[in-house]
């Protein structure tokens, strides 16, 4: 995300450099409105189309309406960057002079950024990385052609003035792999900051606001992200959304600028109630209440420590490492739920189950959710599990329901068995959308019944000492 807003600033002003720098005397005319899109076209090397473009009062100000730039080559045909209106509040004297001091503001906005090949579609723009040619959007330099002269009046090496207030609303911004088919849409987002090149007031916070972003079944609201520059990082330093239904996420992080696309965060999720959409997610975090039948009820909070890379999820979910933990309060499950089929395995009656302590701690790493606890804890009886779970949901479980056969009875599969052996393993495999539960392996109860039988004969045997020692 970040780098798309950075590329935004150089992206807008290229935009009026090449306005102000290139035509200042055509801005009023319809000739100079089709010069300036052959010329940004030109300098952005990409299909530019500019709908109006209108000076202000005693040229006080620039403004742009519906512009489109549009795809490089090789990429589907559709514009990168599309803007209902741009509006630069410089006077023109001062920027012709090469003083940007003021604002600049944009509104309904929508970026699209691909990637494809190991490029994207804003390699080469303006000149920037991925130019050369061969390289989407690049162009082969001309032998033998010499530099550009410089401009008439245009001091050598001096780079304009900047101290702009950056105001971006109501933009869409989608990120795409084209190679693996994945997409992210964020929609009503909002960009402030200070854009300035002045040392002495250099101001690198930015301030994000994101109406709505919904992935992986989690429907998020209302995201703010407060952050500032620091040494190569961009710190996070509140981030706060609420998720829809009931219930807030806030937390705080970094992520990196130069150099990669690594990232941190620290997240605390607050009453979060249980719906029907997010349970494919409690489903992995808490894989006791996977797969109930019918709607379960109660409250979720939980805190993550993340990092990794990239900002989709295929391309993060690789890297992915880190802990968290998980408390569920009011949890009620019905039947059918990984829970309550436990139960019935080892002679409880079918039917629902309310929950009065349900957690569980965890660390995350190599594409999987490991268990350091899960359990529950019901008026009638406690359930411990181990093991693990993929981020695809794929779920390598265990559980040991002699507690529970013992306390239910154990039916007629398990009550005589119980007799015999001290442990009855049970699998539980298959996904957290719809697990399956393994009778206890043959080979796993004669295990069982040997280090019973074993114990039993040592323990005689210790016996028959402690007689004789007597």
């Amino acid at each position: 995300m970040w780098k798309i807003v950075k590329w935004l600033f150089v992206l807008v002003v290229v935009l009026f450099l090449g306005i102000l720098f290139g035509l200042p005397f055509l801005l009023s005319s319809e000739p100079g409105r089709k010069q300036i899109e052959t010329e940004l076209t030109k300098a952005l090397r990409r299909d530019v189309a500019i709908g109006k473009l209108h000076v202000g009062f005693l040229y006080s100000s620039i403004e742009l309406k519906d512009l489109a730039i549009r795809n490089p080559e090789g990429y589907p045909p559709a514009a990168l960057f599309e803007a209902d209106g741009i509006k630069l509040d410089v006077p023109l004297g001062d920027a012709i002079k090469g003083t940007f001091k003021g604002s600049l503001k944009g509104d309904g906005l929508k970026v699209l950024f691909q990637r494809k090949g190991g490029g994207t579609n804003l390699d080469g723009i303006g000149g920037a990385k991925g130019g050369g040619a061969g390289e989407p959007g690049g162009k082969p330099e001309e032998p033998g052609k010499p530099e550009e002269p410089q401009r008439p009046g245009e001091p050598a090496g001096k780079a304009p003035d900047l101290d702009l207030a950056l105001e971006l609303t109501n933009s869409k911004v989608t990120i795409e792999d084209l190679d693996k088919g994945e997409k992210l849409v964020l929609e009503g987002v909002g960009v402030w900051m200070k854009l300035t090149n002045r040392a002495e007031e250099r101001d690198t916070g930015i301030k994000i606001r994101i109406d709505s972003i919904d992935r992986g079944g989690i429907h998020v609201r209302d995201l703010q992200i407060d952050a500032k520059e620091s040494g190569g990082w961009l710190d996070l330093e509140t981030i706060e959304a609420h998720l829809a239904g009931q219930g807030q996420l806030k937390g705080n992080g970094r992520m990196q600028l130069k150099g990669g696309d690594t990232w941190q965060v620290m997240l605390r999720a607050e009453g979060v109630k249980l719906t029907e959409d997010l349970m494919p997610v409690v489903g992995s975090l808490y894989p006791l209440a996977a797969k109930a039948e019918g709607q379960a009820d109660g409250q979720l909070d939980a805190t993550f420590d993340v990092r990794g890379n990239g900002l989709t999820w295929e391309a993060m979910k690789p890297s992915l490492a880190g802990k968290g933990q998980a408390v569920l309060t009011g949890l009620q499950l019905p039947s059918g739920s990984v829970l309550a089929r436990l139960g019935e395995l080892a002679g409880r009656q079918p039917g629902g189950i309310q929950i009065k302590d349900a957690g569980a701690e965890f660390g995350l790493a190599q594409g999987w959710i490991a268990f350091n606890r899960l359990s529950a804890e019901t008026h009638e009886a406690r359930y411990d599990l181990a093991g693990r779970v993929s981020l695809d949901g794929q779920l390598d479980l265990t559980m040991d329901i002699m507690p529970l056969v013992k306390q239910f009875g154990g039916g007629k599969a398990y009550k005589d068995a119980s007799k015999y052996v001290d442990k009855i393993p049970v699998e539980i495999k298959g996904t957290s959308a719809s697990p399956k539960l393994g009778a206890p392996k043959l080979e796993d109860l004669a295990k069982g019944l040997i280090e019973k039988k074993a114990g039993e004969e040592l323990g005689g045997i210790l016996d028959k000492i402690k007689k004789k020692d007597k």
